[in-house]
């Protein structure tokens, strides 16, 4: 409380001290494990990703579709779910380069699992070995994959059989 110096001295008690909390300067380590907030592109791709598997206007474990449950999460397969997604709300033109701004944005957002690469680096882009019969390996693909997709789909379907991680 302070006092008004004509009315004479201050009759109460002095204010209780305050608490000053210092900040530390963030290590180099702390900021790379913190994860960024999403930004608007990524979290409507999500969205979009979200309406169109709950309507099955998009396809997911089945030949030619462009997600797939695996055990390592929900795989989106590059570049061609976000090129898709890039046709569907802007101009066919930009599409290759929209999708890559997009797949771009959805990996900032940290969601989506990282492997270790050749070399001493990490990858975003993974790739899935297709078995076909008698467990011979008919074809490839490359995906983000999103970890934890019970906090994008419920239920989480499962795992599609035909598909086997492929280290880097």
């Amino acid at each position: 409380m302070f006092s008004d110096p004509a009315a004479g001295p201050a009759t109460s008690a002095t204010p209780d001290p305050v608490v000053l909390v210092p900040r530390l300067p963030e290590l180099p380590q702390q900021a790379a494990s913190r994860k960024a907030e999403p930004s608007e592109t990524a979290l409507a791709f999500l969205q979009w990703l979200q309406q169109g598997l709950a309507s099955r206007e998009i396809k997911y474990n089945e030949t030619g579709a462009p997600v797939h449950f695996t055990a390592e999460g929900m795989a989106l397969v590059s570049p061609l779910i976000f090129k898709h997604y890039a046709r569907e709300t802007g101009p066919e033109s930009e599409s290759d380069m929209t999708g890559l701004q997009v797949q771009r944005e959805v990996l900032k957002a940290g969601w989506h699992l990282m492997v270790a690469g050749k070399g001493k680096g990490k990858v975003n882009i993974v790739s899935y070995e297709v078995v076909g019969r008698a467990g011979v390996a008919v074809g490839k693909l490359s995906a983000v994959v999103l970890t934890d997709p019970d906090r994008f789909v419920l239920p989480v379907p499962p795992a599609n059989p035909v598909l086997k991680l492929l280290e880097a």
